[in-house]
């Protein structure tokens, strides 16, 4: 339930606030730092525990659990995955860079705020871990290892110095980073979700629908692309 909340505020930020975003993209980045900085230190001091239960139910778990960063990923994958010329890629194209640094800052308190265990169980103790966690958590390094590129070859500063190709090769990671993120959600959620907890339930079938969906709609594009240059080709 928390990662279809998480989308709906997504959208309705976006919606609301998007020439906002495109125009004042640093002081964006830098609230998203501010806010990433703040859980790290809340939860590093134990300051997350005194809070209140509905904070801590309803409100925290969209940032330290990383649903609404993950929220912003799919607003930004989804927008590779819509039609050329369409009125939302149209919409959405001009923020999609700042949206992916946006979700990486915000992504990384996350990995900090659960790295101070599960990170420092992998590499001391992997053997303690059950196997879906150990994945899970395995699959998270590599997450990030793939999100520092595509983070920074996304600032246009950054951008603007690489030669098209390269930036191209280093951005198309980001289908391998789309799928690893479905693979460490479900890694996590499914065992519970089998125990027949109701709300695990709920996650795995949002998630599932958002991400096998978006699967068809890429590979639709990129199938009808081909078949277009080919017939292009062949009239030429």
């Amino acid at each position: 339930m928390t990662f279809l909340i998480s989308i709906i505020l997504a959208i309705v930020i976006i919606f609301i606030g998007r020439d906002f975003i495109k125009k004042h993209s640093k002081l964006c980045y830098a609230l998203s730092t501010i806010i990433s900085i703040s859980l790290i230190v809340a939860s590093y001091s134990g300051a997350l525990s005194n809070v209140s239960p509905f904070i801590k139910e309803h409100i925290l778990p969209l940032f330290t659990k990383s649903t609404f960063a993950t929220s912003l990923f799919v607003v930004v994958m989804y927008t590779g995955a819509f039609k050329n010329g369409s009125k939302l890629m149209k919409f959405l194209m001009p923020i999609r860079a700042e949206l992916s640094i946006i979700a990486s800052i915000l992504t990384l308190a996350h990995n900090i705020i659960f790295g101070r265990y599960h990170f420092v169980i992998l590499f001391t103790n992997p053997k303690s871990m059950s196997i879906n966690m150990l994945l899970a958590a395995i699959i998270s390094v590599v997450l990030m290892a793939i999100m520092f590129p595509l983070m920074i070859t996304s600032f246009p500063s950054i951008r603007k110095k690489m030669k098209y190709k390269t930036w191209k090769k280093i951005q198309r990671f980001a289908y391998l980073f789309y799928g690893l993120i479905y693979v460490h959600v479900m890694l996590i959620m499914l065992p519970v979700a089998t125990t027949g907890n109701s709300q695990y339930i709920l996650n795995v079938l949002i998630y599932s629908l958002v991400f096998i969906t978006y699967a068809v709609m890429r590979i639709n594009k990129a199938l009808n692309k081909k078949s277009s240059t080919k017939v292009q080709a062949t009239i030429n």
